[in-house]
């Protein structure tokens, strides 16, 4: 059974209203205003018990032992599991790949093109997922954090995207960029411990308060 997409209330970017497309486009949300990130947020926030509960069932259809999600940093570690098994690739169209050259500075031209593969919009729409499910790990064991989006500075990364805010250092935890890291390493090399252990170092270093 394919797995259904997050779909956005609103396109930007030409990625046709896929969330998962937007969120890993770094700079897709450059083209919102403070208004659409607005209500972007919100509807986002909206859709996280709908979108945990699809992983869920979704995971369960493959591995009917495996617990239910519980919010606990110890579930990741099954979750991730199971995900690096799900990673696919697809060949690039030639439209795509110019595309891409269009928007990165010339200098990377070479290495732009030598990249012909693009992850499924599937194995990106369960990434976006277990995301939502790691920010609401991180609230919810760390209840002063909190979901949140930033409107300044204007080229800052994370500007417009749902973050957890409130950690040390006036830093923020942007789950989505997190979980595309993670996915390139396990597209190369699986590790069932990636996303704990990134888990549990960014709680010791920004999530536990720091002390006056």
């Amino acid at each position: 059974m394919a797995y259904s997409l997050m779909i956005a209330p609103f396109d930007f970017a030409n990625h046709n209203r896929i969330a998962a497309r937007q969120f890993f486009d770094n700079y897709a949300f450059f083209e919102l205003t403070a208004r659409q990130a607005k209500e972007y947020f919100n509807w986002y926030m909206e859709q996280i018990p709908n979108r945990i509960a699809l992983l869920w069932e979704y995971m369960k259809q493959e591995c009917p032992e495996t617990e239910p999600f519980d919010y606990s940093p110890e579930s990741l570690i099954p979750l991730w599991e199971w995900y690096e098994t799900q990673i696919q690739q697809v060949p690039m169209t030639a439209k795509e790949i110019e595309s891409r050259v269009k928007i990165f500075p010339k200098y990377l031209e070479s290495e732009i093109r030598k990249n012909t593969n693009k992850f499924t919009d599937e194995t990106l729409s369960l990434a976006l997922d277990m995301s939502i499910y790691l920010g609401e790990i991180v609230v919810k064991n760390h209840p002063h954090l909190c979901w949140n989006y930033r409107t300044r500075p204007k080229r800052e990364f994370s500007v417009y995207r749902p973050v957890i805010d409130g950690l040390n250092n006036k830093m923020t935890f942007e789950p989505s960029q997190v979980l595309f890291v993670l996915m390139l390493k396990s597209s190369k090399e699986q590790d069932k411990m990636r996303l704990y252990h990134l888990y549990r170092h960014w709680e010791t270093e920004y999530f536990i308060p720091s002390k006056p």
